[in-house]
């Protein structure tokens, strides 16, 4: 018995067929299988038999064109990226930051490297070789350029222009681990004294907004919070009535190249979104700044020199002249953050470090916020035995 004749591939059609009508006119036909997996026969007529073919080649060209993607294997990467940036852009699951990232990314690695070859041609040693490269020098770049490209390969298998996404297989990227380092409470005091003096020198007295980076200094130590967020806070986030008093963290500021620097409605994530409570130092700072500047709710709580969004970027320019010359260089604003981690994760718990960050859990808090020094199990007992005295007797024998 015969094995049944295979069904022909999706979008594809068989043997074409003329036949001379009656009439003289001839007819071509063929079998053409659809995408909905139905195959229907499919008919043209001309005045001669070529004739008719070539119209019903036509006819089933346009029927392809018709139902299969714009996305083929042989289109250039350079051609699906504007595709990929179009659907993130629309479909709202990228921030503009990171849009742009993206895009910089591409453009300043990807493209000069990879952006003529064809869909079919980036195979995942070409890939492998290619990320290779970018981390000889730079592991997080590469890192980077590893998401983009899956991204935008992952658009052209989900469009069947090719079976499988080829970077799923390169070889994994190896970051150096850094270790947490985080200020104690003895740096913390050292660092304040070191911003005082800066504040006090005669030469920064007088600089936009030269004044207020203790007051700054106290509102990362007391929340935990982002630049971007502790820049977005506004008075009306402030309720120093509750007990005890509190800041809701529900927004950040960001910088577009197309915008500018403006506070976002909501923080960097969904469990960003939280009411702190405030420690004594922070509730002192806060009523002093009311006392002095007598805010509107609307104001922002450390606004720009004009009263506007205050820019991150401006303000670790600031933090880099104060801390300049003394034993805190290293110091950037992210440290506070670990440093408020680190020291909830000592009293209390990770878990309870991870709520007062806005983490989702606490694995990340853990891994990149707390500082912790390898602790060995406890062989005292065993050790102690170096210690024992033998008897003159036992040591006789």
């Amino acid at each position: 018995m015969m094995p049944p004749r295979p069904p022909l591939p999706l979008g594809s059609w068989g043997k074409i067929r003329r036949q001379k009508l009656s009439s003289g006119r001839w007819r071509a036909r063929a079998r053409y299988r659809d995408t909905d997996g139905v195959t229907r026969d499919v008919e043209a007529w001309g005045n001669t038999g070529a004739a008719a073919e070539r119209t019903l080649i036509t006819q089933l060209k346009d029927r392809q064109e018709h139902v299969d993607s714009d996305i083929s294997g042989t289109m250039r990467l350079s051609e699906l990226s504007l595709l990929w940036f179009a659907e993130i852009e629309t479909n709202g699951r990228a921030g503009r930051r990171t849009v742009d990232g993206y895009k910089d990314t591409y453009s300043r690695v990807i493209a000069p490297a990879l952006s003529s070859l064809r869909l079919n041609e980036l195979t995942t040693s070409r890939l492998d070789r290619f990320l290779k490269s970018v981390a000889l020098d730079h592991p997080t770049t590469a890192r980077h350029s590893k998401i983009v490209l899956t991204g935008m390969i992952g658009l052209a298998v989900r469009h069947d222009a090719l079976r499988r996404n080829p970077i799923r297989d390169v070889d994994s990227i190896r970051l150096e681990t850094k270790q947490v380092k985080a200020l104690t409470v003895t740096d913390v005091q050292k660092l304040r004294t070191v911003i005082t003096k800066w504040q006090a020198d005669p030469d920064h007295q007088g600089r936009p907004r030269a004044s207020d980076l203790l007051d700054v200094l106290d509102i990362f130590l007391a929340t935990g919070a982002r630049i971007g967020e502790v820049l977005g806070i506004r008075w009306q986030d402030i309720n120093l009535d509750a007990t005890p008093p509190t800041i809701t963290i529900s927004g950040t500021v960001v910088m577009e190249k197309s915008r500018g620097t403006y506070r976002q409605d909501h923080p960097k994530t969904n469990a960003g979104f939280r009411t702190v409570k405030l420690p004594p130092f922070a509730v002192a700072t806060l009523k002093k700044k009311i006392h002095e500047e007598r805010p509107e709710p609307e104001d922002m709580l450390f606004p720009s020199s004009t009263g506007t969004v205050r820019s991150p970027h401006n303000f670790r320019r600031q933090w880099r002249d104060a801390r300049a010359g003394s034993a805190y260089e290293w110091v950037t604003p992210h440290v506070f953050r670990k440093s408020v981690a680190t020291l909830i994760d000592q009293e209390y718990s990770s878990k309870q470090a991870s709520a007062q960050l806005g983490h989702s859990g606490t694995a990340i808090t853990e891994k990149h916020y707390i500082a912790k020094a390898s602790e060995t199990p406890d062989l005292t007992d065993a050790l102690q035995k170096f210690a024992q005295q033998e008897t003159p007797e036992e040591l006789d024998n």
